[in-house]
């Protein structure tokens, strides 16, 4: 992948995909400094599964404008929202959630939140969804 689409991968985000490429956490709230939580739906394996993998997701985003250049999905929201890895020299492996509902013509850019330094940071802060009353999550 990284000769494919040029980039450098952390030795972190490397490192996860050897041990699990993909799947469903058992953990999977993400709460930001300021409150905000985000919900991991499952992380996109590098070789797809049900024809899904981090480069025909990422080839599709690039193909459309609809991605910064800087970012690589690894994981994603029921909704069809991403949280992905930076693959920039200033930041490299830090964690961005990038919610992909905007307007054609806007940037991109605009619609990225970071979250965490590393892949390793941001799922240890990831806890169990909490049921309500009705046992529901």
């Amino acid at each position: 992948m990284e000769q494919k689409f040029h980039m450098k991968i952390s030795a972190a985000v490397r490192e996860h995909y050897l041990t699990y490429n993909g799947g469903y956490p058992k953990n999977s709230v993400f709460t930001d400094k300021t409150g905000n939580t985000y919900n991991v739906g499952w992380f996109i394996p590098i070789s797809g599964r049900k024809g899904r993998s981090v480069g025909k997701i990422l080839t599709l985003l690039r193909e459309d404008d609809a991605i910064p250049e800087w970012l690589i999905p690894f994981a994603d929201e029921a909704g069809g929202n991403l949280f992905c890895f930076s693959v920039r020299e200033a930041d490299c492996g830090a964690i961005y959630y990038y919610n992909h509902e905007f307007e054609y013509g806007e940037n991109p850019e605009d619609h990225v939140t970071y979250l965490a330094e590393s892949i390793t940071t941001f799922i240890n802060s990831l806890v169990e969804e909490e049921n309500d009353e009705d046992g529901e999550a």
